[in-house]
């Protein structure tokens, strides 16, 4: 019986870290989202180009896609990762 409840526990324990792991991609794809629609609209982009501007920006300057994206769309200037890949 206690086999079983510390194997219980342990599902539980693993099924609470997942949900926190989706919960933090879910929350990652909302900004990534949001900048993604301030770039198209700012540059006149398809949904597709300003995703990987986006996404070519966060390489080239070595950061995680979501912070960059979280930069956009906190502040209305635009970062200057962005502007370097867009090569103006």
């Amino acid at each position: 019986m206690a086999a079983e409840l510390d194997a219980l526990g342990r599902y539980a324990d693993a099924q609470e870290k997942k949900a926190a792991q989706l919960q933090v991609a879910l929350d990652s794809r909302v900004v990534i989202e949001q900048a993604v629609g301030i770039l198209s609209e700012r540059f006149e982009l398809s949904i597709a180009e300003a995703f990987d501007l986006l996404r070519s920006a966060a390489r080239n300057s070595r950061r995680e896609l979501r912070a960059l994206a979280t930069e956009l769309t906190e502040s209305r200037a635009t970062p200057a990762a962005v502007t370097v890949a867009r090569g103006t």
